[in-house]
């Protein structure tokens, strides 16, 4: 009877001992991602110098920077303090790609390579985001403080003409342009990206049965160009935040 006593007081001596420990580490683990955790500081509207509402959605804190659920693009994460600003040059590096396509797709899949330069170019030029934009790196300044911006298209079609007049509306026969970016700043990764773009104006949608490929691909070049040189003027501060 002794015995049991004993038995039975020890158990409960270890269950309480258990129960302490484990409030204790859930109390421990709540204060430690609580004072770990950091609030974004990010507006998620913004709006353009022309009147356009730009949406950057929220943020959170990841990877050490900011990781945005941004509307336009697939993945979009910037490093902590990055704000495009302070700057002298931006680099737009040549387009690469590791994207598979058909031989009579070699030409149109060039064609994307050479005007995501241009239209990047051209979209960021109009943000005044940096005091000079260069495509190539012989044309950076020495002793220029510089950023390289690499794009690599990733998934590519060309679309057909064909499959646009009966499903075109639906997203059939359109265009493919999956792009990956990256930021540098030395060996520094300061910004990454990934967009894709299908068919994406009103006019590829209802008309694009008698549009060209091209004409389709370059808008949807367009809209990725325009929609980057958006979330990088907004976090640059060149747009007022919206309410």
């Amino acid at each position: 009877m002794k015995i049991k006593n004993n038995s039975q007081t020890k158990f409960r001596t270890l269950t309480v001992a258990a129960i302490a420990l484990c409030f204790a580490g859930c109390a421990t683990t709540k204060q430690n991602s609580g004072a770990s955790a950091k609030k974004s500081h990010f507006p998620k509207r913004y709006v353009s110098t022309d009147g356009r509402d730009v949406r950057i959605g929220k943020s959170v804190a990841a990877d050490g920077g900011w990781v945005f659920r941004e509307p336009h693009m697939n993945n979009c994460w910037i490093a902590t303090n990055f704000n495009f600003n302070g700057y002298d040059t931006l680099y737009i590096a040549p387009t690469l790609s590791t994207a598979t396509f058909h031989d009579d797709e070699a030409r149109p899949h060039e064609l994307a390579k050479e005007n995501l330069v241009i239209e990047l170019n051209r979209e960021l030029g109009s943000k005044n985001i940096f005091p000079k934009i260069v495509t190539d790196d012989s044309q950076i300044p020495p002793g220029a403080h510089a950023l390289k911006l690499e794009n690599t298209i990733v998934e590519y079609s060309k679309g057909g003409g064909a499959a646009r007049y009966w499903v075109g509306l639906y997203g059939g026969g359109q265009p493919v342009l999956r792009v990956r970016g990256k930021m540098t700043d030395g060996d520094q990764t300061v910004f990454t990206y990934e967009a894709r773009r299908s068919g994406v104006s009103a006019g590829a949608r209802t008309i694009g049965a008698f549009m060209k490929d091209e004409d389709i691909q370059l808008e949807d070049i367009r809209s990725m160009s325009l929609d980057l040189s958006d979330f990088m003027a907004a976090i640059a501060g060149k747009y007022p935040a919206k309410n």
